[in-house]
């Protein structure tokens, strides 16, 4: 039995899915954790279902359970403080306490928010990473598993799949790049035993990210008796992963990591280049000291893609959210796209203005009314409304780990994701306008 350090994410997808995967009975005995600790920013009392941030229903019935058996903890704390980094990783004394550190470590932090001026990421992301890291070192941890954003495309646009043997991927948009220069940073941290996992756009039962928001969107075309048409080419791909198999490669990933014994041997069995994206060290001046890297370093790292084998394109995606959701799809000509493409920024903001704009309006008419503060919303970032493929070779995660992804995106599940939601009464359920 293991060892877990769970660091932010509760908001987000990664850690209200990891949690319920790591206590599940089915996990093998070898994976199966004997502590977990969770700890993040937002006030969490399992006991009380008291909750300043969105848990959905699985994961608060793992909260509660594990916190009732004592086998899971919850602190809420701000991790860019030592005190609270201190007591992070400390061990309690019944699995060893300070002179034993953790099995495995699961880094979700960073900032999310994809408008943050640029000194926010810098300073949530990029210095909270590597403090964390400096951490992780100190208390010995066996691996250390921090998560990449999904938008990753091969440098220099070249065509073929991130994560295909000797190709170098960069990321696109500022959030993304501001986790990217995290990640190089820890890299490049002598005794951190790390491996970095880059999901492609998830799906499943609570999922907030990926497949859900383009499904609200059907909602509130489908609401206003309106054809859903995509931007961009049909083939585009659009790879996916299942909640659950995304949980199950961040398990995968930790146990390789373990098995090799050091950051040597994982970077000898598998490593790709992570090419800088800083426009100047200036940006990273400030942080020198705390081992960040600067554009001149070199820098390698063991990265695994989490992606389903179904090789899901936009034709896939709008074909199952008209099947499920009842909506009629089909894709903008070329010219439109054109004209997207040389002005994106102005075409996000129409197009989000136009889908929350319908969005309350569906609320409003759902029976009953649902409040405005729900944890899903159809609002897409710019980084995603692009004309980027998402397209991630999972071969080196499978050959080298054993992992398999249990899940194809199909109509049942996407429908089990509504349904979840639904059950949860966060999930419109107005009657198109004009129908009764």
């Amino acid at each position: 039995m293991v060892t877990v350090l769970i660091l932010g994410g509760l908001a987000q997808d990664a850690t209200r899915h990891l949690l319920p995967f790591l206590l599940s009975p089915s996990l093998d005995a070898a994976h199966r954790p004997s502590f977990v600790r969770i700890v993040d920013r937002a006030l969490v009392i399992p006991a009380a279902d008291a909750y300043t941030t969105y848990v959905d229903t699985a994961c608060r019935a793992a909260l509660k359970s594990g916190t009732e058996k004592r086998t899971v903890e919850y602190l809420q704390g701000n991790l860019l403080t030592e005190p609270m980094r201190e007591r992070a990783f400390t061990l309690p004394e019944a699995h060893g306490g300070a002179s034993k550190g953790f099995d495995w470590v699961f880094d979700f932090t960073g900032e999310t928010d994809f408008n943050a001026p640029e000194v926010v990421h810098v300073e949530r992301t990029l210095r909270l990473a590597l403090l964390l890291g400096q951490s992780a070192v100190k208390h010995k941890v066996g691996a250390y598993v921090r998560a990449l954003p999904s938008f990753y495309r091969l440098v220099k646009d070249k065509k073929g799949k991130v994560g295909a043997e000797g190709e170098a991927a960069a990321p696109w948009g500022v959030m993304s790049s501001w986790h990217h220069e995290a990640a190089r940073g820890l890299a490049n941290m002598e005794g951190l035993n790390l491996v970095l996992v880059r999901p492609a756009l998830l799906y499943g039962p609570f999922t907030v990210t990926g497949i859900t928001p383009r499904a609200l969107i059907g909602e509130v075309y489908k609401f206003q008796n309106e054809k859903l048409e995509f931007l961009w080419s049909e083939s585009l791909p659009h790879n996916t992963v299942h909640a659950h198999d995304y949980a199950s490669a961040l398990v995968h990933s930790a146990a390789w990591a373990v098995s090799l014994g050091s950051r040597a041997a994982v970077l000898a069995a598998h490593s790709e280049p992570l090419p800088s994206t800083l426009s100047s060290d200036a940006q990273v001046a400030a942080l020198g000291s705390l081992g960040a890297a600067t554009s001149k370093d070199e820098v390698r790292a063991a990265v695994f893609n989490a992606a389903d084998d179904g090789e899901t394109t936009q034709k896939d995606i709008a074909k199952l959210i008209a099947e499920v959701i009842g909506v009629k799809s089909g894709f903008h000509g070329s010219v439109i796209s054109s004209f997207a493409k040389l002005n994106i920024g102005e075409v996000v903001e129409d197009v989000n203005d136009k889908h929350l704009e319908g969005w309350s309006d569906l609320l409003q008419a759902s029976n009953p009314p649902i409040l405005t503060n729900m944890p899903i919303s159809p609002a897409v970032p710019a980084d995603l409304l692009g004309p980027h493929p998402i397209s991630f070779d999972n071969g080196a995660l499978k050959r080298l780990t054993g992992w398999k992804p249990r899940y194809r995106l199909t109509g049942d599940v996407l429908r089990e994701t509504v349904e979840g939601f639904r059950h949860e009464g966060n999930w419109p359920n107005a009657r198109p306008k004009g129908k009764k």
